[in-house]
């Protein structure tokens, strides 16, 4: 672990507000669609390009499918921890590839599964497994950003 100075801590905490942000989005979006504006349907193209959007692997969480599958929602929701973690430590860790490799296992073999008769995980386990890997993604990515900030306090 290493401390990080105020400015390394500001950029960490800025980019865990963004990952907030993008993850409230994921949340929100059927509830305006249902409730406020239909015609924002158009609003989840912003998600297509990381994402498959098969409604019947995305989570609904009342108000119609979310924008993004259940595995997707899983890897913002684990990277926002990431980066929340970081920010209100004030210090990074550098995680190993390894921890992120075993921590991803579980969603690979889920993953692998897809492509065969084999029953794969249903919607909330695949959102579960997916936060592991994506949380140490995220305090790497927080370490990433310290490193921008160009503050570190040893």
């Amino acid at each position: 672990m290493t401390a990080v100075g105020p400015r390394a801590r500001l950029w960490i905490a800025s980019a865990a507000v963004a990952s907030g942000l993008v993850c409230l989005a994921v949340v929100l979006l059927p509830v305006l669609e249902r409730r406020v504006a239909p015609e924002l349907g158009w609003a989840r193209l912003a998600f297509r390009p990381a994402c498959h959007q098969i409604a019947e692997r995305c989570l609904d969480l009342g108000d119609g499918p979310l924008p993004v599958c259940a595995r997707c929602f899983g890897l913002y929701v684990g990277g926002w921890l990431g980066l929340t973690a970081a920010a209100v430590a004030g210090r990074t860790v550098r995680p190993r590839l390894a921890w992120i490799v075993i921590a991803a296992v579980p969603s690979a073999v889920d993953f692998v599964l897809g492509f065969t008769p084999l029953p794969t995980l249903d919607d909330w386990p695949r959102f579960a497994v997916a936060i592991p890997p994506a949380l140490l993604a995220g305090l790497l990515l927080a370490d990433a950003v310290a490193d921008l900030g160009g503050e570190r306090i040893a």
